[in-house]
């Protein structure tokens, strides 16, 4: 993919990914699993929806001091976007989430489940898209706009993580305010599970709790 295909602000080394990427470790089981929509899986992704660098949201560095990402970049609306509304694919390599294969992504912190029952997740640590930027809410505001939500992706015929802005009425939001106002920083709330384990790692008191299917911070 050429420079001029590549979103702004991307950092240099870390490839960019108009669609997911397969571990060449992954078991034909999980590929399946990966190709199956089930019967809960009733959000979708357009199979008009484009592909590439997204027009809806930029990468933009961080340069504020009392910004938990302070020197290290986050991604805002280029536009309003509307409640529940889907922003973008969440991409990266798809990998399993068993030992031995596992090792390799246990400090990464973009990693979220695919499918845990099938011990599949994706990684966006060293290739993604735009969504590999989105912060956590804490530190910044008083609570999330938006959300990552499993979908099936009718471009592809698979199974996928996207981030969506948070519908009117969730997570406290009242009716009267209505998405993501251009400008505004997206965020996620990364789980307990990840804040946990940070936490832990930081006392040195080992991995702490297990990681939810929020997980992800921009380096």
């Amino acid at each position: 993919m050429g420079k001029d295909a590549l979103p702004k602000n991307w950092p240099a080394g870390i490839p960019y990914l108009s669609g997911p990427s397969y571990a060449p470790h992954i078991t034909k089981s999980q590929y399946q699993v990966a190709k199956t929509k089930t019967l809960d899986l009733v959000t979708e992704i357009p199979r008009d929806f484009p592909r590439g660098p997204s027009s809806l949201v930029r990468i933009v560095p961080i340069r504020d001091p009392s910004h938990p990402a302070d020197g290290q970049a986050g991604l805002f609306a280029t536009k309003h976007l509307s409640p529940g509304s889907l922003i973008l694919p969440y991409y990266g390599l798809a990998h399993s989430s068993v030992p031995p294969h596992s090792l390799a992504h246990e400090q990464s912190d973009y990693d979220l489940w695919l499918d845990r029952d099938a011990g599949l997740a994706v990684d966006a640590e060293k290739a993604g898209n735009e969504a590999r930027f989105v912060n956590d809410f804490r530190g910044v505001a008083t609570r999330p706009n938006c959300e990552f939500r499993e979908c099936w992706d009718l471009r592809r015929g698979e199974r996928c993580m996207a981030v969506f802005v948070l519908p009117a009425g969730k997570n406290g939001i009242k009716k009267a305010v209505v998405g993501i106002g251009k400008g505004e920083e997206l965020l996620v709330s990364y789980g307990k599970g990840f804040w946990g384990k940070r936490r832990h790692e930081g006392e040195g008191e080992g991995e702490g709790e297990d990681r939810g299917i929020y997980e992800g911070h921009n380096p």
